[in-house]
């Protein structure tokens, strides 16, 4: 029942057999390099921004997780992986700092190239050319999401030229937001047009049937726009951009929640085969996780379901529980076994997000009643699903902020280490309060630098003379 991203191993062996690639430096891939046989080539290059995406998920949700208080990373040989992110991303800029932008760009750069091929090449099909390029529009479109989820109100660069050394814009977090909106709306139009297959592989775990195909891949495309416009509307786009998710949604494969349709959706997968990747986010691969203690300390936890399966507790389906372990003044006494193996997949989005989404957009425009049916679907058929008791049911809310406390405690739940609690306080103005939960490092921590550039961005910009944008030095610092 789920749309799942498969073994990328598997496509790419199915994609070079039988072809004559001349790529020079395939991890940085050229026109010129291509030419010889575009088709081959760019199915590669697909796929492999498709790998890529995959390679950079682990980071994701490490650092997103520790910067929204749901895990500790307890790195011993180094106690800032552990105390950095309690205090802020300067304090860590060797490692935090540069979450989400370099690999992120890096990946956007290759889908740019496998564009220019697509776009001038007369080996493929109109058809063909729709769905290449609506498959890396939307794949662009979404590290950008996670480029503007990490940095906030500082923006992102949303502009690629041909030059590899120009130093683009930084243009304002709403402008970023747009733009995404926008790439997404693109690349279902080329969707669209694509026909019924694509003449590479959408690996065969990405769905059941309808899914593999431009159609499938197009209800992806729509799930990630309808994420996209519910953080408009949470940034003072409001009720406009709201409805536009409420219409994305009706292109996805949202269904009214249920135990059996709840993890139906689009994920990035792991295998033990040769040349493939582990989880290394898993349970069994990184045993330095810890679950932080603000999650433990939410009043009723341990008898809601979303929490029981997903730590690993005594009695719980993840395992036994393990001893406290005590890192540089900081102490856990839970793991997170939110992907228990070392192939468990990652969602992408998955139809439990979708309602979430769906609850949150129909408060903002008024369906205030459906909003809160929404909500007692995800506590019903996910919190309280298997013998377990959901967090102390709420009243209904009265008002904005009651509705944005409730909606936080059922995404924190319900979306556990899946990369969205950071990014979720700080859209919904609640950022300061990851930094009074229990078992934070105090010394030094200050939420206004909870966004930064990395400091290599800001040195390529001082060397060609740009002005120095938010939180680089000499430029302001933002929340």
């Amino acid at each position: 029942m789920r749309h799942v991203i498969a073994s990328l191993v598997t496509v790419a062996a199915v994609t070079a057999a039988g072809c004559n690639l001349d790529l020079t430096n395939p991890n940085n891939p050229t026109i010129g390099g291509a030419l010889t046989n575009p088709r081959a080539a760019t199915a590669r290059m697909i796929t492999g921004v498709m790998a890529t995406y995959r390679g950079n998920k682990a980071g994701q949700l490490q650092d997103f997780g520790s910067f929204g208080r749901e895990i500790y990373n307890m790195f011993i040989t180094d106690g800032r992986s552990i105390t950095g992110p309690y205090r802020d991303w300067r304090q860590n800029n060797a490692f935090a700092a540069g979450s989400q932008w370099g690999g992120r760009y890096g990946n956007y750069r290759n889908a740019y190239a496998a564009m220019q091929i697509i776009n001038t090449t007369s080996a493929l099909t109109p058809a063909e050319k729709s769905g290449g390029l609506g498959v890396l529009k939307t794949y662009i479109a979404l590290d950008l999401l996670h480029v503007v989820e990490a940095r906030g109100p500082i923006g992102a660069v949303v502009d690629m030229t041909d030059d590899v050394n120009a130093v683009l814009p930084i243009v304002s977090q709403d402008s970023a937001l747009k733009w995404i909106s926008a790439k997404l709306d693109e690349a279902n139009a080329d969707l669209g047009a694509a026909g019924s297959t694509f003449y590479f592989p959408i690996y065969a775990g990405f769905g059941s049937g309808v899914a593999s195909t431009p159609a499938g891949f197009a209800q992806f495309n729509r799930a990630i726009k309808a994420r996209t416009e519910v953080y408009r509307g949470s940034l003072g786009c409001g009720a406009t951009c709201y409805n536009a998710a409420l219409t994305a949604l009706t292109g996805t494969w949202i269904q009214d929640l249920t135990v059996a349709n709840r993890d139906n959706g689009v994920y990035v997968v792991y295998s033990t085969a040769s040349g493939d990747a582990l989880n290394d986010s898993s349970f069994a691969v990184n045993s330095d996780y810890y679950l932080h203690l603000g999650i433990d300390s939410i009043p009723g936890v341990g008898t809601d379901d979303r929490y029981r399966r997903k730590v690993a507790l005594a009695g719980s389906v993840c395992g036994t529980g393990y001893t406290p372990r005590t890192e540089v003044g900081v102490t856990a006494t839970n793991r997170p076994c939110v992907y228990a193996g070392n192939t468990t997949p990652v969602p992408i989005i998955r139809n439990e997000e979708l309602i979430l989404l769906r609850a949150e957009a129909e408060w903002y425009t008024t369906a205030t009643a459906a909003a809160i049916t929404d909500l007692t679907a995800v506590r019903t058929n996910s919190g309280s699903s298997n013998g377990g008791t959901s967090v102390v049911a709420f009243a209904a809310p009265a008002n904005d902020a009651e509705f944005v406390t409730e909606v936080l405690r059922q995404r924190t739940l319900s979306l556990l280490f899946e990369g969205h609690r950071f990014p979720d306080y700080r859209r919904l103005g609640r950022l300061a309060e990851l930094g009074l939960l229990s078992q934070d490092v105090t010394a030094g921590f200050n939420v206004a630098t909870a966004s930064v550039l990395p400091s290599q961005e800001c040195d390529a910009r001082a060397r060609v003379g740009a002005p120095a944008p938010m939180s680089c030095a000499g430029g302001p610092v933002v929340p």
